[in-house]
């Protein structure tokens, strides 16, 4: 029976999509500091930082200097927004959302397009009485947002569908 199955499965055709293979074949790509179009100063460190990490992952690239590139992934942090998610009453807000929206571009050498994109993403954070601790908070739902964004052009950048 087991026999069976595996026979039945491995003829109707299934498979698993999305082998990993990169879309674009690009093994050194140069990243500059993406440039920041909000009022949120130094989050282009962040968000800069973690796409290296990303882009550095075994397999897929290695970010290098742009003299030795193929590619050079150019960004902006277009947009940075707070908005409230709960409240106590009408003026005391317990949790806000942020939301950030990049967009990404990536060229060859030459300066052709080889590939763009616009990712955004939201993490909501607690808004406390001490305006230090809701900027800690802030700060920490930056980073969350950093990394997921970073992810979501990793995946997108080499997903083969």
């Amino acid at each position: 029976m087991v026999l069976l199955a595996a026979f039945a499965l491995n003829s109707c055709g299934y498979r698993f999509s999305g082998d990993r293979d990169p879309v674009i074949h690009v093994k050194t790509v140069h990243i500059p500091p993406l440039k920041n179009t909000t009022t949120k100063v130094g989050i282009e460190t962040l968000f800069t930082n973690d796409l290296i990490f990303e882009v550095n992952r075994p397999g897929v690239s290695e970010v290098v200097d742009r003299p030795g590139a193929e590619a050079v992934l150019e960004g902006v942090i277009r947009d940075l927004r707070t908005g409230s998610v709960s409240r106590r009453n009408i003026t005391t807000t317990l949790e806000r959302r942020v939301s950030v929206s990049v967009d990404l571009l990536l060229k060859d050498r030459r300066g052709k397009v080889l590939w763009k994109s616009s990712l955004s993403d939201s993490e909501e954070y607690t808004v406390l009485s001490d305006k230090t601790s809701t900027e800690g908070n802030l700060r920490r739902a930056l980073a969350v947002v950093s990394r997921r964004l970073a992810e979501k052009f990793h995946y997108r950048f080499t997903a083969s569908f």
